[in-house]
C-alpha cells in the first residue's frame, strides 16, 4: 500500500493534536511538581510514540519509503503541535 497525501495529512493534524494535548499536561502537572511532570511528559511522549507504532504496523502494510514519509509527517507534526502551544501559552516555568 502507498502512502497518499491524505494518510500523511492525517498523521501530521493527528501528531500536532497529540503534541499540543501533551505540552498542555506536562505544563499543569509541572505547575505543581516540576521534576514528575518533566520525567511524566517524557515518559508520557514515549507511549505514545510506542503505541503508534505499534498500531501504524498493524494498519498499514508500506514500503519502507512509505514508512520514512510517514515518520517524517509525524516529527513535524509533533513538532508543530508543541511548538505553537508553547508560543500560545508563554509559560513562566
Amino acid at each position: 500500500m502507498s502512502i497518499g497525501a491524505i494518510e500523511l495529512g492525517g498523521v501530521f493534524i493527528l501528531n500536532g493534536i497529540l503534541g499540543a494535548l501533551l505540552v498542555l499536561a506536562v505544563f499543569v502537572v509541572m505547575e505543581r511538581q516540576f521534576a514528575v511532570g518533566a520525567f511524566g511528559g517524557i515518559g508520557l511522549g514515549g507511549v505514545v510514540i510506542y503505541a503508534q507504532a505499534t498500531y501504524g504496523e498493524q494498519l498499514l502494510t508500506v514500503t519502507v519509503q512509505g514508512m520514512k514519509l510517514l515518520v517524517l509527517a509525524a516529527a513535524m507534526g509533533a513538532v508543530l503541535g508543541v511548538v505553537t502551544t508553547v508560543m500560545a501559552i508563554e509559560p513562566e516555568l
